[in-house]
């Protein structure tokens, strides 16, 4: 997949376009991109995915707290495992969000793109807010223009619609077996591993605190769940606890993963986890031993999974 970030390089040649956020790029997205590719490879059309730099609640929300379901690199590479032969990364600014979508169409889709067919979510809306204006409408402003406009048919496996919403309600919840089924992987997320205040070593459980990589993903309910992790080209299981750790009252909120069988130092190294189950939620403990017992558990539980 070609990966365009300057409008003006990917030139105007025909292309079948559709246009989102797709945030987390879940079964919803996927069922949706392999939909608009077949009704391009029908007309002879590359298809040419459009998506924002910036997520549009960034600029309209602003310092709100993490939200995102997976970093930009993470969604060009789930975008690029779809099939599609390109994508467009645009900036989304105040320029771009006081685009009607006719403006939006014709300005940017038609004279800069070269687009001949747009294929639009089945409830998906784009461009600057007006009254009544919906499916209806762009198909009407796609025949002044020479864009066929199709509408995707919608994609509810369990009769009810998997959206980016029900994505971050399941993580809301703790529910991270739930996002997966939306998503069709575990929900996971890159860092790097840095310096902590070594309190897991004290106990005999050395963590590896994680810095997350993008600074607005959404971390799921404070608890302790298994995981995957994946550093120096192994996978490895772990125990993992998001959260302030009240028992030695922390108060910043944390990402340390205890991973089962392994010594070495991975200060300042790459990792991705995956977020397999929820072991419990994060609690108080009368003390360090008794903390310790719990983690012993907690480990336990996920090696009987063996």
């Amino acid at each position: 997949m070609e990966i365009f970030t300057d409008i003006d390089s990917l030139g105007t040649r025909a292309t079948a376009v559709t246009v989102g956020s797709f945030d987390g790029v879940h079964r919803g997205h996927v069922a949706m991109l392999a939909e608009a590719r077949s009704r391009a490879a029908e007309r002879g059309l590359p298809l040419t995915v459009v998506t924002f730099a910036r997520h549009p609640r960034e600029l309209f929300s602003g310092s709100e707290a993490p939200f995102l379901l997976c970093s930009s690199d993470d969604k060009l590479s789930l975008i690029e495992r779809t099939g599609a032969d390109a994508c467009l990364l645009l900036p989304f600014d105040r320029a771009m969000a006081s685009l009607t979508a006719r403006e939006f169409m014709h300005d940017i889709l038609l004279q800069r793109m070269g687009a001949r067919l747009l294929a639009v979510g089945y409830d998906h809306s784009f461009g600057r807010p007006q009254a009544g204006e919906g499916i209806e409408q762009y198909v009407q402003y796609g025949r002044e223009m020479g864009i066929e406009v199709v509408r995707m048919h919608p994609y509810a496996p369990d009769g009810c619609k998997i959206s980016s919403s029900r994505v971050r309600g399941s993580l809301a919840a703790g529910d991270v077996e739930a996002a997966a089924h939306l998503l069709g992987r575990n929900y996971s997320l890159q860092g790097r591993v840095v310096h902590g205040e070594a309190l897991g070593r004290r106990l005999g459980f050395p963590t590896a605190n994680i810095a997350p990589l993008e600074p607005l993903q959404l971390l799921p309910l404070d608890g302790v769940y298994e995981c995957v992790i994946y550093v120096r080209n192994m996978c490895l299981r772990g125990v993992m606890n998001v959260g302030c750790r009240p028992t030695v009252s922390g108060a910043a909120r944390t990402i340390e993963v205890f991973i089962i069988g392994f010594e070495g130092d991975i200060y300042g190294e790459p990792v991705r986890v995956e977020f397999v189950r929820r072991l419990r939620g994060e609690r108080r403990f009368a003390g360090l031993d008794d903390l310790r017992s719990q983690i012993q558990a907690d480990v336990r539980r996920v090696n009987e999974k063996e």
